[in-house]
Parts: C-alpha cells; sequence; structure tokens
C-alpha cells in the first residue's frame, strides 16, 4: 500500500511518501508561513522523486493536532482537496502520538510537548512497552510547563524522555522540576516526522480505524482567540475600537 503521510503541525512540517514498510521520500521544511504553498510544492515534489503520481496513492495519512491552528487546517483541506473523486481511505494521526514514537524506545515514559504560546504547552504521556510499543497514559491537554511537572512528580517512575519545541523552550523548567527524571531527546528526532504520520496511519487502516473524509476536522484542544472573544461578546470590531480608544487616551 502506498500512503502519503503529511505533518504540518508544528513549524518544522513536511510530507513522506511509505510503500509498505519502505520511506521512498520525505521532505522537511519550515512551515511557519505560507503553509499552503509550501504543502503543495512538497506533496508535488515527494511523489515527483518517487516516480509516483496522485492516482498512484492508496491511501492518506494527516498529522492531526494538537498544533499550529493555521497548519492543521491547511492540511485537513489539502487532504480534502486531494480525496476527491479518489475513493481511498485516509488515517487521521493525533500529533503528539506520532512525536512520541522517536522515542519509543528504553523503556521510560514518553512526554512529548509542542509550544502551545501563553506560557503553555500541548502535552500527553505514554509509557514505552516492552518490544517498542506505547501506551498512552495521559491523554493531550494544554498545559504551563510547571502544572505538567507537578503532575509527573506525583507519580514517582522511570524517567520521562520529553521532545518537542515545548521541551526545547521549558528545559531549564523541566530540568529544575524533576532533575536527573528529565532527559531530552536530540532535535533532529524531537519533532513530528511525516514518515512516522504515514506508518502510523497505515496502521489504523489495517486495523480498520479509518477516518471519515467528509467529517475530518482538527483536534485543536484549545479553543482559538476569536471562539473565547465570541463568546464574551468581544467581536473583533469591538476589539479594534478598544485599541483606537486606548491610543487616544494616552
Amino acid at each position: 500500500m502506498r500512503i502519503l503521510g503529511i505533518e504540518t503541525a508544528t513549524g518544522l512540517g513536511g510530507v513522506a511518501l511509505i510503500e509498505g514498510e519502505t520511506l521512498r521520500a520525505e521532505y522537511r521544511i519550515d512551515m511557519t508561513m505560507a503553509h499552503a504553498e509550501r504543502l503543495m510544492v512538497l506533496i508535488d515534489r515527494v511523489l515527483r522523486d518517487s516516480g509516483r503520481g496522485p492516482d498512484d496513492l492508496d491511501a492518506l495519512a494527516v498529522s492531526i493536532g494538537p498544533g499550529s491552528f493555521t497548519g492543521l487546517r491547511v492540511a485537513v483541506n489539502t487532504v480534502k482537496g486531494l480525496l476527491f473523486g479518489r475513493p481511498i481511505p485516509v488515517a487521521a494521526v493525533p500529533t503528539l502520538e506520532a512525536m512520541a514514537w522517536n522515542a519509543s524506545a528504553g523503556g521510560y515514559a514518553v512526554c512529548p510537548m509542542i509550544d502551545a504560546k501563553k506560557q503553555e504547552v500541548y502535552a500527553a504521556l505514554f509509557s514505552s512497552e516492552a518490544g517498542g510499543t506505547l501506551k498512552r497514559v495521559m491523554e493531550d491537554r494544554v498545559i504551563s510547563a510547571e502544572a505538567l511537572c507537578e503532575h509527573l512528580s506525583r507519580s514517582p517512575g522511570p524517567p520521562t524522555v520529553f521532545l518537542g519545541d515545548g521541551a526545547a523552550r521549558y528545559r531549564d523548567v523541566l530540568q529544575k522540576r524533576l532533575g536527573h527524571r528529565a532527559v531530552f531527546v536530540p532535535p533532529p528526532l524531537s519533532d513530528s516526522l511525516p514518515s512516522m504520520v504515514a506508518r502510523l496511519g497505515l496502521q489504523r487502516i489495517q486495523r480498520g480505524e479509518a477516518s471519515d473524509a467528509g467529517t475530518l476536522v482538527p483536534v485543536y484542544v484549545r479553543r482559538s482567540d476569536a471562539e473565547v472573544n465570541w463568546e464574551k461578546g468581544v467581536t473583533p470590531r469591538k476589539l479594534n475600537l478598544k485599541r483606537v480608544s486606548g491610543r487616544s487616551n494616552r
């Protein structure tokens, strides 16, 4: 089965094509700007360099979040576009789970972290089981690094392997709070890999866990600022007036 994996949830996004267990091509670039344009270029390049075209794909896999709101929206919409007129399955792969597989060996706990801004991270926790498998211990959540350390400190156990840009940003906090129990993955393995998204997507499809393309949506975990402001009755117009008013009163 040829499956295309797409990862745009983090700053370093990319695309990969695998056939069975064989990686045919993988490209990763900075996706913090021009997500849509760069993603389509990467998809085209991966397919061309593999000697394949869109009609040769048997399935798609997409990193579904949490992560960059813009990146996730672009990836989901791109996948829906690729699926138009093609009756092939698609798998939604949790981003933090895909990251955790980069550190699945060694018997340690694994905690992937994505910088969520506002002094918080998206995080999850997995235990590394015998045979290199992972078992989820904590569901995806948005949390401060300090609160995450407090949560981990309540249940003494093996060291925890941290990875992701959230772990890099709050490394000092993690080391100060957890000491020798905090272990860090080298930067090249710290991000979610599109090839891992493809492999996990293939496994999901083989287990009969394909997603419905019509209802495929990103998993944000945190609500957007627009949603929060709307709930509070603060519209963009009111926000602009407030800023103008603030300047005129100085």
